[in-house]
């Protein structure tokens, strides 16, 4: 922008400013003065957080008839009522990453051409926030629905016959560093080692939510034939169980021809999950509560030491933080909603 301000006017300019009560009197000095200072319109905009087209104005007005006052009450809003509303919509439906995209949207709709900042103040003001959308699996909800149902059924039907229910899975719990959420000081950062160690555990479980009785069994590979032994070794730990009623998800080691064909003379009945919802599965919260005191946050250098303390977690820390497990692991499932 051309520069055109004597010294006089900008020492003028300065004490109007200190003294301006109007807003929008003192916004029109602030561009006079910065464009004074060779800033650019972009720069300027950005730093009182309006558009291009204003500054542009402002700048016009003082230049050619030496303009401060607006001639006018009030202005318009930059974009009306029903514009903002239907703007609103439109962000609830699409996720844009950058406000200069909603900037060209805004243009290319409305035919404004406001600035990113502009449209930064306005997307704060109508209560948007920058934040990472949630991740959710695509999972039906009428689907989970049926299957709580199932489960209430085959839960009080396990009752009556006195026979256990449980929640099986396979996890696979890596050396690797994993950094979670913690307390940390005040504007201090807290460093953890990175180990980039990538070897891992294979662990087939399954919890009795009854008693929190918990059988694992770590493999080198998890397949139909590890399936199947560990399913072996469940109806050993349920030696006068009728029938074990067992709820897995939908990988493909668990439906296997060797495993259909092994649970066609198994106590054990197989019952399985809607896809893609391990809301549904109860063990996923043991799982959570594995890595908690284990995992995450801390630094495996030798992956004995790592294996030493996924077992120790299981075979000693679990009995002794019953009340725990009651707590944060029930069979109050919440259905998961497909994105929109």
């Amino acid at each position: 922008m051309d520069k055109l301000l004597t010294k006089e006017e900008r020492s003028k300019l300065l004490v109007q400013h200190k003294t301006e009560r109007d807003k929008r009197i003192a916004d029109r000095i602030k561009v006079i003065l910065l464009s004074g200072d060779n800033w650019s319109a972009e720069a300027i905009a950005e730093a009182l957080f309006i558009d291009d087209a204003t500054v542009r104005r402002h700048f016009n007005s003082y230049k050619e008839e030496q303009k401060i006052k607006p001639n006018h009450k009030g202005s318009e809003p930059l974009l009306t009522k029903n514009e903002s509303e239907l703007l609103s919509i439109h962000l609830k439906e699409e996720c844009y990453v950058k406000a200069k995209d909603i900037k060209a949207y805004i243009s290319k709709t409305y035919n404004k051409n406001l600035s990113v900042p502009t449209v930064t103040l306005w997307l704060k003001n109508n209560d948007f926030t920058d934040k990472k959308p949630k991740l959710t699996p695509k999972a039906d909800p009428e689907l989970q629905k049926q299957f709580i149902t199932y489960y209430e059924q085959l839960f009080n039907k396990a009752s009556i016959d006195n026979t256990p229910v449980l929640f099986g899975d396979g996890v696979y719990p890596s050396q690797q560093t994993r950094p979670a959420f913690g307390w940390i000081k005040k504007g201090k950062d807290k460093v953890i080692e990175v180990n980039s160690a990538r070897k891992c555990l294979n662990i087939l479980g399954a919890i009795n939510l009854e008693d929190m009785r918990f059988e694992y069994q770590d493999f080198k590979t998890i397949n139909g034939a590890a399936t199947i032994e560990f399913f072996t070794k469940l109806e050993n730990a349920y030696p006068k169980a009728t029938r074990i009623d067992l709820i897995l998800d939908n990988a493909g080691y668990n439906k296997s021809q060797e495993v259909i064909n092994f649970l066609k003379s198994s106590r054990i009945q197989v019952h399985f999950l809607p896809p893609r919802s391990p809301n549904l599965n109860a063990i996923e919260r043991l799982w959570k509560i594995m890595h908690e005191h284990v995992s995450n946050n801390r630094v495996y250098l030798k992956f004995q030491d790592f294996k030493k303390a996924i077992f120790e977690f299981f075979d000693s820390s679990m009995p002794l933080m019953f009340d725990t497990l009651v707590s944060r692991i029930t069979n109050n499932f919440r259905i998961t909603q497909s994105a929109k």
